[in-house]
């Protein structure tokens, strides 16, 4: 199983948070991100969990708009807001059988990632610029706790894209 980690895109300032929509920026990395997967027969995940914020869940509308495809299952994770614990997101994760795209918000997603990949709770071993997407490949092991459920198998900033 596939577990792409996407965070949402450039959003404009403001308050309160919760409401931040993506700015004009935003809106064309979330757009080109989905173009550039658009007929890529290696990506192809069939469940989409979306924070419920505002930029997260435009994120995610404009990226499978321009993507084209559709997903089976769509949900809404509060687990995935900024400043929650991403282990529900992980408990959840082990119950999933299909390839998953997670869109979400940093220091969240960074965490989620430093914890499927080396179990890592503390710190963020990975950065995740805005609309920045990674690939996680599923693959636990007995391991003691060393090392999380997941390899990388690359990442994308829309930077290069531009």
């Amino acid at each position: 199983m596939k577990v792409y980690l996407l965070r949402h895109a450039k959003a404009v300032p403001g308050f309160p948070d919760a409401s931040r929509c993506l700015a004009e920026r935003g809106r064309a990395q979330a757009l080109a991100m989905g173009r550039f997967f658009k007929g890529k027969a290696s990506f192809a995940p069939r469940v989409l969990w979306h924070s419920p914020l505002a930029r997260a869940v435009e994120t995610a509308e404009l990226f499978l708009e321009a993507w084209g495809s559709a997903v089976s299952e769509t949900g809404e994770m509060e687990a995935l807001e900024p400043e929650m614990d991403p282990q529900p997101v992980i408990d959840a994760l082990e119950r999933c059988t299909s390839d998953i795209l997670i869109v979400g918000h940093n220091p969240n997603l960074e965490i989620l990632a430093s914890q499927l990949l080396c179990e890592e709770r503390c710190r963020s071993r990975i950065c995740l610029k805005t609309g920045s997407m990674i690939c996680l490949e599923w693959a636990p092991v007995s391991n003691y706790g060393q090392f999380g459920p997941c390899i990388l198998r690359w990442m994308m900033d829309p930077r290069l894209l531009a």
